[in-house]
């Protein structure tokens, strides 16, 4: 009943926010009421704000991280492991990782996992972009894995192994799993910091298993 004394206007908005990943329907409401009371001049800096996001923010076409580049500087910074890659499945997750504030490599957001049951093979995934990556470093890599327990994350992992038997890289590229700490099936988006550091700090190497 509530409901239906909202201007439809206000109904349409709370429907388009509904469309925002783990935005419910209660949430998306109060945030359309909250952006209706703002004032006209935060309005329009709001909306100028999320224009310039969307015009601007990329995915870079290597990592597959947030970039207002076509390559994210994240790939030429000195500051960063360059040899040291943490695979995700989406950029959100090198939120996750960097508020740790202890991990200083790169990373490869994969998008989509390997997964035949559902038509997702390596083509649909950002796999390709890690090879390549790898081809060009020059030396030891370490490749450490940041995806939730899954088949789909099984399979990509199975396939990445074969992949390096195959161009007999065993010996410069290094799988590690970040270890204890982690629940089985957790979500990235809400790991505390001690929680990130400690699963880093004890991550472990399943390269043994080549």
């Amino acid at each position: 009943m509530a409901d239906s004394l909202l201007p439809p206007a206000i109904d349409q908005l709370t429907d388009r926010l509904r469309h925002i990943p783990g935005v419910g329907k209660r949430s998306a409401q109060k945030l359309a009421l909250d952006i209706l009371q703002i004032d006209a001049e935060d309005f329009d800096e709001l909306t100028n704000a999320m224009k310039t996001m969307r015009d601007t923010v990329q995915l870079c076409k290597i990592s597959g991280v947030f970039s207002e580049t076509e390559v994210s500087p994240m790939l030429s910074d000195e500051r960063r492991n360059q040899h040291q890659i943490c695979l995700v499945e989406k950029p959100t997750d090198v939120l996750s990782l960097e508020k740790s504030e202890v991990y200083h490599g790169t990373y490869q957001v994969l998008h989509n996992l390997i997964s035949p049951l559902d038509n997702i093979f390596v083509d649909q995934t950002n796999l390709p972009a890690l090879f390549s990556r790898l081809e060009t470093l020059i030396g030891d890599v370490e490749l450490i894995l940041f995806l939730r327990s899954s088949f789909g994350a099984d399979a990509t992992v199975a396939y990445i192994r074969e992949y390096i038997i195959q161009k007999n890289w065993q010996d410069r590229i290094t799988i590690s799993r970040l270890a204890q700490g982690l629940p089985l099936f957790f979500n990235a988006d809400y790991l505390d910091q001690a929680t990130m550091i400690r699963a880093l700090e004890d991550r472990r190497s399943i390269s043994a298993s080549l």
